[in-house]
């Protein structure tokens, strides 16, 4: 979410910091006042507390080990310059050369945008006893560096609001009722039957906000009744002949947002409701919640401190259909926005996309009036209910009658005797109705 503090803002914001750290305030009412000049709430209380950490480190010229958005940094860095001087000014450097250093010795991030805000205020302030050149032992040459980024060019890969309109079967108001939940509370899940697309709904959201096909920003695991704490976060796994602490999946993803806030990333999780969500996110629970983004605790296995960045948006997706699954753990739920998805039968986005796969007409109109009229059914059984429709995405290749039979038999078939196996006349009635029998 692309939204920054304007210029205005952060001159407020900065004063208040420099009254924190002459203990004209306290640092509580520091962080109230900053999150009153943050009117559109950009940013909860934990974020302003990581910022004021990082100012105080740059007053002192220390080193920081998490950092900010680089519009924000580059504010701050130019301003203790302006305020105080050169001497300060080189402090701020130092500390943020000694941050990108820790960064890359930990996640292999090389700062570059940092790096080249950095070299420009040097430049610009005629510092000579400070650089930022070959800061990282394995620095590529500018021939090297233009190879690569003309190899690796991802301009082709922009993807755009548009795009996910003409590619998901949902409209733009329920487009942006989505992409605001996620923007306030961080975290969403989406619900719903089997094959209404909520996993390619996920992705081709994420990508919207990215504005790019870019999958490094994006990580999906499947939760399931194995999954623990040792495979999310981190814990020790055999290796060799002894055991090793290792890190999770979502320490390592976060880890990688966190030196990279100029952009955000998307964990996906697929069954979210498989899993035993206490015994896998632990004391993370706390942390995912949005106003808890960038607070730190004690992870118990290596005692060094963690934090989920405020970059970070975790979606969910959850099947409906299951009853075997128990209900969603509460303390998860709380933390989440719950979004419905349903099958898209009838819808016109849907209707227009079976006529570009060049399906016949009478084929088109069979799948949306017979899967509407057996979605109704199943919606008004009071042992099965919406959780339970049919979802589309059976359909969204291309097919002919031959295909659609094979579908309805080998697929959808099996399941409505599965929902009525206690009604095998009542199954077998629904099925033949699909097939025209």
């Amino acid at each position: 979410m692309k939204e920054e503090l304007n210029n205005e803002q952060l001159e407020k914001i900065y004063d208040v910091m420099e009254k924190m750290y002459n203990g004209d305030i306290s640092r509580s009412k520091g962080i109230k006042e900053c999150l009153d000049i943050d009117n559109k709430k950009i940013y909860g209380g934990s974020s302003f507390d990581l910022l004021y950490a990082m100012y105080q480190c740059m007053r002192g010229g220390k080193r920081f080990t998490r950092n900010f958005k680089h519009t924000v940094m580059k504010f701050f860095i130019e301003k203790i310059g302006n305020v105080h001087g050169i001497e300060e000014l080189k402090k701020a450097l130092i500390s943020t050369k000694q941050y990108m250093e820790y960064s890359y010795e930990v996640t292999n991030n090389k700062s570059k945008g940092l790096v080249e805000i950095c070299g420009k205020i040097i430049e610009k302030n005629n510092i000579k006893d400070i650089s930022f050149d070959n800061l990282f032992e394995d620095e590529k040459t500018d021939d090297e560096e233009n190879q690569y980024i003309q190899t690796n060019d991802k301009s082709d890969n922009s993807y755009s609001k548009e795009n996910f309109l003409n590619e998901v079967f949902i409209s733009e108001e329920k487009y942006n009722t989505i992409a605001n939940l996620l923007k306030r509370k961080k975290n969403i899940i989406f619900q719903g039957s089997p094959g209404v697309g909520k996993t390619f709904l996920a992705k081709k959201l994420a990508y919207s906000i990215i504005k790019e096909s870019d999958d490094s920003k994006i990580k999906m695991v499947q939760f399931h009744e194995s999954y623990s704490y040792e495979d999310f976060i981190i814990g020790y796994k055999p290796a060799d002949k002894n055991f090793e602490l290792k890190n999770g999946v979502f320490y390592d993803f976060c880890q990688k947002a966190s030196s990279d806030m100029d952009n955000d990333y998307f964990f996906i999780i697929d069954e979210i409701n498989r899993g035993n969500i206490s015994k896998i996110f632990g004391e993370l629970l706390m942390l995912i919640e949005h106003d808890n983004r960038d607070a730190e605790i004690i992870l118990p296995y290596n005692n060094e401190s963690f934090s989920v960045p405020n970059n970070l948006y975790i979606i969910g997706m959850m099947n409906t259909a299951d009853r075997s699954i128990a209900v969603i753990d509460y303390a998860l739920r709380r933390r989440f926005c719950f979004v419905d998805i349903e099958p898209a039968f009838g819808n016109e986005k849907f209707i227009n996309y079976l006529k570009e796969k060049s399906i016949n007409d009478n084929l088109i109109n069979k799948i949306n009036t017979k899967f509407i009229d057996l979605n109704n059914i199943i919606k008004n059984d009071k042992t099965l209910g919406r959780g339970c429709t049919i979802g589309h995405s059976y359909f969204c290749s291309k097919i002919d009658e031959a295909e659609y039979k094979n579908i309805i038999e080998y697929e959808i078939a099996p399941t409505l005797r599965e929902y009525w196996f206690d009604n095998e006349e009542k199954a077998e009635k629904e099925i033949k109705k699909l097939l025209d029998i």
